[in-house]
């Protein structure tokens, strides 16, 4: 890469007094003396990297931010970057398979729905607020827990979780606009549509990325909103439910997690620009209710609709030619004729938000899978991020219900064990101290973690989640008698495994 220049070594002296979380009180000193140098390497100035800039692309990869150019407060940027993501048809189309998936009656649904999504939600609240006291992204703070070579497997995992919800939104959105003139549009070229400008979103970076959700959640609710009213007394005509047991709803747990306790794993990425002085309450509270409340609605609105699918005969012919995207439209265009089209194209635009933001996780999350990667420009990799989520979603939207319901589940066990260890390694060995993830060793595969104790943690969770998992293609012999426990057991025994066999790992090295 020859347009790019040495190394800016400029190293600096943070003083932070970060705020603590519950009391907002200050921590006098907690990271005081910390020197923190930029290892992110500069385009030369006459470069097209370097334009592109200067007007306004980031170009900073996986690198810690250093605290001098931690400088957004605007924090309700937190709030408006995953609320509008969330305001789109990706929660619509995940809602629609608890009932259509699971056979869970609307009414238990709703309640499922609205408790597990903030349930789950917590983990990801407290995990934000540590971003704007290390300036690190997401998979490098989890690097202090799994270690460089180790954070390789749960690089891997978040990738391929992020690059899925990229898939399952890129799916419903193309089934919108297919349906706007069912014929002259096919679903496979709606995808590519989709990525392609969603690619433009992503590689922008993290200030255009904030930007375009401060305004775009506006004209997505307003669709959705439309989108209810034309519904509207269709809603009430449900299919009775089929799940009656504690089994059935044991799977509706897993689901849900799979959506929801996944953000733990990349929510610091949207944080890691702000100051250490950041409000962390206010931070965690806009965390939470971006992700949980918007889901929460727009998931019971998804079961509602999947709910009436098979009660509803032209949904339920719309359903068999075009899945939930096919329905919506339906509704809007038998109700609302061309506006309803107008409609129905906001709608499947709404994902944008959604997949923009996936590419861009993505685009960060490579070097760390291929450490190689880091001399790539991250607008390659967001490129290449958008390639493999078309190639994915094509093949993927001819069975969509059993895709998301598959992949969900599976993400929710390894993110229950992992997100378990990180915890775990940050509150009880670290003592929640940000001081504690230097930066000067992110990098450093000797002086960080070995990460076998976490990775020894969530192999030995899976032991016992195989047997326990089900999903559509695999029913594990505890699964089949008690119903999915998979995602407990991860948890439970990830919690059990880390603590012993990390403090003697502790003891053993004679450090963290």
């Amino acid at each position: 890469m020859s347009d790019i220049s040495s190394v800016d070594k400029t190293t600096t002296k943070a003083d932070i007094a970060p705020k603590d979380l519950e009391s907002g009180s200050t921590k006098e000193g907690i990271t005081a003396g910390v020197e923190t140098t930029d290892q992110f390497a500069r385009p030369a100035k006459s470069t097209w990297w370097a334009k592109l800039s200067d007007n306004g692309v980031e170009l900073r990869g996986a690198e810690p931010v250093p605290v001098e150019k931690r400088t957004d407060t605007r924090y309700v940027n937190v709030l408006t970057i995953f609320a509008t993501s969330m305001t789109s048809l990706l929660p619509i189309g995940i809602g629609s398979a608890t009932t259509l998936g699971f056979g869970m009656s609307l009414k238990d649904a709703a309640l499922m729905i609205v408790f597990l999504q903030f349930f789950f939600g917590l983990p990801a609240a407290y995990i934000i607020t540590i971003a704007p006291l290390t300036g690190m992204r997401q998979m490098i703070q989890s690097r202090y827990c799994f270690g460089k070579y180790c954070n390789i497997l749960t690089s891997v995992v978040v990738t391929l979780t992020v690059g899925g919800f990229g898939v399952v939104g890129s799916i419903n959105g193309a089934q919108c606009l297919a349906a706007v003139h069912p014929g002259t549009l096919p679903v496979e070229g709606a995808i590519s549509i989709i990525m392609v400008i969603s690619l433009v979103i992503g590689f922008m970076g993290y200030r255009v990325m904030h930007f375009f959700t401060r305004w775009a959640w506006i004209p997505s609710l307003f669709a959705i909103i439309i989108l209810v009213g034309a519904a509207g007394d269709q809603l009430g005509e449900q299919s009775p439910g089929r799940a009656h047991t504690g089994k059935d709803y044991m799977g509706m747990i897993a689901f849900t997690a799979g959506n929801m306790i996944t953000w733990s794993n990349v929510a610091g990425d949207y944080a890691c620009y702000m100051p250490p002085t950041a409000p962390r309450l206010r931070i965690a509270m806009y965390c939470l209710f971006g992700i949980a409340a918007p889901f929460s609605f727009l998931m019971t609105l998804g079961a509602a609709i999947g709910g009436a699918v098979f009660a509803v005969p032209a949904w339920t012919a719309a359903y068999k030619a075009g899945g939930i995207g096919a329905v919506i439209g339906n509704i809007l265009i038998t109700r609302l004729g061309d506006f309803g089209r107008f409609i129905l194209v906001l709608l499947g635009l709404s994902v944008l938000a959604t997949c923009g933001r996936d590419v861009y996780t993505i685009s960060f999350n490579l070097p760390a899978v291929a450490p190689i990667l880091r001399k790539v420009p991250r607008i390659i990799l967001a490129v290449i991020a958008t390639a493999a989520i078309i190639a994915i979603a094509i093949p993927a939207s001819k069975s969509f219900v059993a895709s998301v319901t598959a992949f969900l589940s599976i993400i929710g066990y390894y993110a229950g064990a992992s997100v378990t260890c990180f915890l775990l390694e940050y509150l009880w060995f670290r003592k929640a101290d940000p001081a504690s993830l230097d930066p000067a060793i992110w990098d450093d595969g000797r002086a960080l973690p070995t990460g076998l104790s976490a990775l020894a943690a969530v192999l030995l969770s899976w032991s016992l989640i195989i047997p326990a998992m089900s999903t559509t293609w695999f029913a594990g012999p505890i699964a089949q008698k008690a119903g999915d426990l998979g995602l407990i057991l991860a948890v439970v025994v990830a919690f059990i495994t880390y603590l012993p066999i990390r403090t003697l790992e502790i003891k053993i090295r004679g450090r963290l």
